[in-house]
Formats: C-alpha cells, sequence, structure tokens
C-alpha cells in the first residue's frame, strides 16, 4: 500500500481554543505513528485532507476527505457564516465526542483527543480554595444573581495558562454559561468544580461527553463532589483510547 501524507486544514492556532489545538495535536499523534503530516499546506502529490467541521466543501480539491466534527455540526461560524451540516457522502466523518454525533456513526469513530498539559493543570492548593468565577466562553451572560460580580474567565487571561492554572487552584467552583468547554476539564484537574447553566444540551445529552460528569452540576449548584484523582486518571485513561483509535483512523483513511 502506498502511504499518503496528510493535510491538516485548520485556523490559526491558538492557546484558547480547544478545536484548533486539537487539530495541531493530531498532526503530533500522526506523526507518532510514522506518517507525514502538515498542517495548511498542500503536499504536491496525492493526499489525505483533514476538515473540521466548520470548512465548507473541499477547499484543497483533495481526492480523500475526512471530516473530523469538533463540535455540533452548524453550530460554530466562520467569517459569520455558520458550518455545514451536511457532507459528501465519500467523506470519512470521525466525530470528537458523542455529544456531537448528529451524523451518527459508529463508536469507531468516535474520537476524543485529550490536549491538556497535565504537568501544568493539576492540583498545587490543598488549603481552602476563597474565590468563585465564570466562564462566558461561546455562551450568553444571563446575568444570574449566583454568577454578578464573580470574576470572569476571558480568552485574554486564559493566554497565560500557568497564571490560570494557578488561579483556578484558589476557586471553589467556576459557573460556565458556555455549554461545553475545555476549562471544564481544567478547571477540574486543578481541583474546581464546575456549574453548567445550559442553554442547548439537556443533562442527558451532556452526560455523554467523553471526560464525564465528575464534580459537574447541570442546571443548579448542587455541590457536585469532584474527585480529583478519579478525574486525573479517566484523562489518562482517555489519552490511552486515544492511542488505540489513532491507529484505527490511520488504517481505514490510509486503505
Amino acid at each position: 500500500m502506498s502511504y499518503k501524507p496528510y493535510s491538516i486544514i485548520t485556523p490559526e492556532y491558538q492557546v484558547t481554543s480547544g478545536g484548533v489545538r486539537v487539530m495541531y495535536a493530531l498532526q503530533s499523534w500522526l506523526e507518532t505513528r510514522g506518517q507525514i503530516a502538515f498542517v495548511n499546506q498542500y503536499p504536491n502529490m496525492d493526499f489525505i485532507a483533514v476538515y473540521p467541521e466548520i470548512t465548507r466543501g473541499n477547499p484543497t480539491n483533495a481526492k480523500h476527505v475526512v471530516r473530523y466534527i469538533l463540535n455540533k455540526p452548524g453550530l460554530m461560524t466562520t467569517n459569520g457564516k455558520p458550518g455545514p451540516t451536511e457532507f459528501d457522502p465519500e467523506d470519512k466523518i470521525y466525530v470528537f465526542s458523542q455529544l456531537y454525533n448528529t451524523l451518527g456513526v459508529d463508536m469507531n469513530h468516535i474520537m476524543f483527543l485529550p490536549v491538556l498539559n497535565l504537568h501544568l493543570f493539576k492540583v498545587t492548593n490543598t488549603g481552602k480554595r476563597k474565590e468563585k468565577c465564570k466562564l462566558i466562553g461561546k455562551g450568553t451572560d444571563l446575568r444570574l444573581p449566583e454568577t454578578e460580580g464573580l470574576f470572569t474567565i476571558t480568552r485574554e487571561f486564559a493566554n497565560d495558562q500557568g497564571a490560570l492554572a494557578d488561579y483556578l487552584n484558589e476557586c471553589e467552583v467556576m459557573y460556565s454559561y458556555d455549554n461545553n468547554s475545555a476549562m471544564f476539564e481544567i478547571a477540574r484537574l486543578c481541583g474546581c468544580r464546575v456549574v453548567v447553566i445550559p442553554s442547548i444540551y439537556s443533562k442527558e445529552e451532556f452526560s455523554k461527553y467523553e471526560p464525564g460528569m465528575n464534580g459537574i452540576s447541570y442546571g443548579l449548584d448542587e455541590k457536585e463532589e469532584l474527585d480529583v484523582k478519579g478525574f486525573r486518571d479517566h484523562y489518562q485513561w482517555m489519552i490511552a483510547a486515544f492511542e488505540e483509535r489513532i491507529d484505527y483512523f490511520i488504517e481505514e483513511t490510509q486503505s
């Protein structure tokens, strides 16, 4: 079999964009498996294009296309326009999470890629936590009484990942108007439980999300207990699970 390089098409790298980080991490994982993988380059040969769900059409004119669905299709926008909800039937579809599986792929095509730095995001404060904070992110601030006056974690603040880890180690709880964010995992790895204020998913739907509900209250602050060690172990298990899934991904996309 003649192996084809991968061309991963993604917006510019941002440390605070989970989806973009996943696409860059995919390149690294492919390379660890001996594959040739480019980001935003078009090889002068037969190649496999890997697009996120926000990409319309096949801008690289690749003969082989993989769609990596990193969010609910049609939810995210590019230049103010929602992404597509349907794709060419010849495309191979992989979905980041069961939560986004509107296309009904089987479990072999669910590919959750953990990208967080476990050396950075960890518990360093074993004392009393005095802070509370909120995340707006992709959501809308509903200005609920319990979140008024709380420090808002913004993209600008989160750009300094070390400062983010230090701050979350001072926080007892993070309220989120964003329905889903890698910040949920960052907070929990740092020992901060999460309260999600939902506007899209039901609790039953959200429970499908691979990182799980450990330390997450949904809708109201039920003071859901956070087992930090259990969550960290689960996150490491998800990394190991991805190692198997990437091998399946390569075998199928190269065939």
